[in-house]
């Protein structure tokens, strides 16, 4: 394990127009020590034709690109897993296909991290869902997500909150955390609530879940489950989330 090294974790099922714009943003954001990881989970839609050109691209300038080819969706628990069991990093950072990532983010998490032996899962700021308007300036100009991050960075640098949960969206795990509670429960199949249900495990084990206050990051929402593809083998992402409530016993207020 290289103890200056965050493994991120990119899971992806088709959404390849995100997934470009999520990758570019880590390329260019990420000044920490990383590895990117790359899963293509079982896509139809050029992802894997993507992934190729990225590597042809950046094999000499960006030697810590990794990806994993499935031929088949495994679900995000699955993915992720996997991305895990072939990382090296101190720390995993799981990151959702669909979001962008901006100047200090990577940092921000880690120092979040490391300012209480106890902080075990980091999260960040986002932009609600229900905002459609600041959605569509950020589409018409991505400046606009820079000007936020920066503004809410200089505001509150070096500032962590304890949260209740933290969404998989983005999040920084310690990866000696899994050992003692466990890897993503692969029961959240294809996807949702194995981010709540992992935070659930962390707390009971003693462990803080905290938002790192001086990154934002932005989030298209749910782009990979809104497809023709994801609504035929899974009936919707509503039906999903509704079976995964009842199912785990997800608390309401988690809901997003």
């Amino acid at each position: 394990m290289n103890e200056n090294k965050v493994s991120i974790i990119i899971p992806c099922f088709n959404a390849v127009k995100y997934t470009k714009q999520c990758v570019k943003s880590v390329l260019k954001h990420s000044a920490y020590n990383y590895e990117l990881i790359l899963i293509n989970n079982g896509s139809s839609d050029g992802t894997k034709e993507y992934f190729k050109t990225l590597k042809l691209k950046n094999k000499k300038t960006f030697k810590n690109i990794f990806v994993i080819e499935l031929d088949k969706n495994i679900g995000v628990a699955g993915a992720l897993n996997l991305g895990i069991s072939k990382s090296c990093g101190k720390y995993i950072c799981y990151l959702n296909n669909d979001v962008i990532v901006t100047k200090n983010w990577l940092e921000g998490l880690v120092e979040a991290c490391e300012q209480n032996p106890k902080n075990a899962v980091v999260g960040t700021l986002f932009n609600a869902f229900e905002n459609k308007r600041f959605v569509e300036n950020a589409e018409k100009d991505k400046k606009e997500i820079d000007r936020i991050a920066e503004t809410v960075f200089l505001m509150n640098k070096g500032k962590v909150k304890k949260a209740k949960t933290i969404h998989g969206l983005c999040m920084l795990i310690k990866k000696d955390v899994f050992s003692k509670v466990g890897f993503f429960n692969e029961s959240f199949y294809p996807c949702f609530g194995e981010d709540i249900e992992f935070c659930k495990r962390v707390k009971k084990e003693g462990y803080n879940l905290v938002d790192a206050l001086s990154v934002f990051i932005f989030h298209y929402w749910n782009k990979s489950v809104r497809s023709k593809e994801f609504n035929k083998q899974n009936k919707s992402i509503e039906k999903v989330m509704q079976n995964h409530y009842k199912k785990f016993s997800i608390p309401r207020k988690h809901k997003i």
